[in-house]
C-alpha cells in the first residue's frame, strides 16, 4: 500500500467544512440578518421572510471548523501509519513550514491591503498596525494584549494548526510507546484543565491546542482505523445512531446556551459521526464524484486552504461595496449566498498564483 494513497473523500469533507464556515461568516458583511427582518417584517417582502428561512442553519456552521481539525490530524497522522515506518521529523518541519506560512503571509498581505483601504474609503476601524505585525507572527492568540485581527478573525486557527504540528512527534511516539487511548486521556485531561483555567480568566488557553487537542487527535486516531481496515466493518445503523444522537444534543447545546466546552465537546462528536460515515462508505460516496453537488464541494476541498484564508476580508470588501451601491446590507439571503461565487472565484486565483506554487516548489525543493 502507498504510503499517502490520495483519499477522494477527504477532499468532499474539506469542501462541506468550508462551505459552512463560509455560510457562517456571510451573514457578517452580506446580510441585514434575522433578527431585522423578523422585528420589522413590514419593511420587507413575503418573498425576502421567505429566503430569510435559508439561513436556519448557519449559525450552528460555526462549529465547522471542527471537522477541519479533524482532517488535520487525519491527513497528518495517515503517512506515519504503516508497520515500522520511520518518519523523518526534519522533512516533517520543512513541510508544514513552506505548505502553511508562504500562502498564511500572502493573506495576511492580501487582508491589510483590503482592510487600509476600507478605512482609507469608508472609516473601517478593524485597521490597525500592531494587530497586523501580531498575526504575521503568529502570536495573535498569545498574551500579552491577545486578540484577532477582525478584517480577517479567521486567522486564529493558523497558530493552533502549528501547535498542533508541533505537538505531533510526541504524539507519534506516545501512540507507539502507550497506544492511541492512553494519549486520548492525556489530552482530555489537558483540555479540562484549560477550562479550569478559563474559569480564572484566561481566555486565551481556549484558543490553544490546550482545549482543542482532543478533536485534532481523534482525527489522527480515525487514520490509524482507516489504515487497518477497521472502518469497513461500522454497521449502518449504530453509526447513523451515534451522528443522529449527537447531532440532537449539539443542537440542543446551542439552543440552550450550554457553556461552551460542553458546545464544542457535542460539535466534536457529530463530526467525528460525519468523518467516520464518509470512510465507511468511501467507494459509493466516490462513484458519485461526477455529480455536480459532489464535484464542487470537491474543488472547494481542493481550494479550501485559500479559501479560508481569505474569504472574511473578501466579505467585507463585498459588503462595503454593496452598501455603497444599495444603502444597506443585503436584504434578500439569496443575494447574500450569491456573493461566495466572487470569493470562491478570487480564493481560486489566490490558490493558482500563490498557494499551488509555492506547494509544488517546496516539495521539489525538500526533494
Amino acid at each position: 500500500m502507498k504510503i499517502n494513497h490520495r483519499i477522494e473523500v477527504i477532499d468532499l469533507l474539506r469542501g462541506l467544512s468550508c462551505l459552512g464556515v463560509l455560510l457562517y461568516h456571510v451573514r457578517v458583511d452580506l446580510w441585514v440578518g434575522w433578527w431585522r427582518i423578523t422585528s420589522y417584517p413590514q419593511d420587507y417582502s413575503s418573498f425576502t421572510k421567505a429566503m430569510a428561512w435559508l439561513s436556519i442553519p448557519t449559525p450552528f456552521l460555526g462549529y465547522a471548523i471542527l471537522l477541519f481539525f479533524l482532517i488535520s490530524g487525519f491527513c497528518i497522522h495517515y503517512p506515519n501509519t504503516l508497520p515500522d515506518y520511520k518518519p523523518s521529523w526534519k522533512i516533517y518541519f520543512k513541510r508544514r513550514f513552506w505548505r502553511i506560512y508562504p500562502p498564511y503571509l500572502s493573506a495576511i498581505i492580501l487582508t491589510a491591503l483590503i482592510s487600509y483601504f476600507c478605512h482609507l474609503k469608508w472609516g473601517d476601524v478593524d485597521w490597525s498596525v500592531e494587530k497586523i505585525v501580531r498575526v504575521a507572527t503568529i502570536s495573535q492568540n498569545y498574551p500579552p494584549g491577545n486578540g484577532q485581527f477582525l478584517t480577517n478573525p479567521s486567522l486564529w486557527t493558523i497558530p493552533l494548526e502549528i501547535e498542533f504540528y508541533i505537538l505531533y512527534p510526541i504524539a507519534f511516539l506516545c501512540i507507539l510507546k502507550f497506544g492511541f487511548f492512553t494519549l486520548l486521556m492525556m489530552s482530555v485531561v489537558f483540555s479540562t484543565l484549560s477550562i479550569y483555567l478559563t474559569t480564572l480568566e484566561f481566555q486565551w488557553v481556549s484558543y490553544t491546542s490546550l482545549f482543542l487537542w482532543p478533536s485534532w487527535l481523534l482525527g489522527a486516531w480515525i487514520a490509524s482505523l482507516h489504515r487497518k481496515n477497521k472502518l469497513s466493518k461500522l454497521k449502518i445503523l449504530p453509526t447513523s445512531s451515534f451522528l443522529i444522537f449527537f447531532l440532537i444534543i449539539a443542537l440542543s447545546s446551542r439552543y440552550q446556551k450550554w457553556e461552551d466546552w460542553m458546545q464544542y465537546s457535542c460539535w466534536t462528536g457529530f463530526y467525528f459521526a460525519v468523518f467516520l460515515i464518509f470512510l465507511r462508505f468511501e467507494k459509493s460516496i466516490s462513484r458519485l464524484r461526477e455529480n455536480l453537488f459532489f464535484k464542487s464541494l470537491a474543488w472547494l476541498g481542493k481550494i479550501s486552504f485559500s479559501l479560508y484564508l481569505i474569504h472574511f476580508p473578501l466579505f467585507k470588501l463585498l459588503g462595503y461595496l454593496h452598501i455603497e451601491s444599495f444603502g444597506e446590507k443585503p436584504v434578500n439571503f439569496l443575494f447574500s449566498l450569491a456573493y461566495l461565487i466572487p470569493a470562491c472565484f478570487l480564493a481560486w486565483i489566490f490558490y493558482r498564483l500563490i498557494e499551488s506554487p509555492v506547494h509544488q516548489w517546496s516539495k521539489r525543493l525538500i526533494k
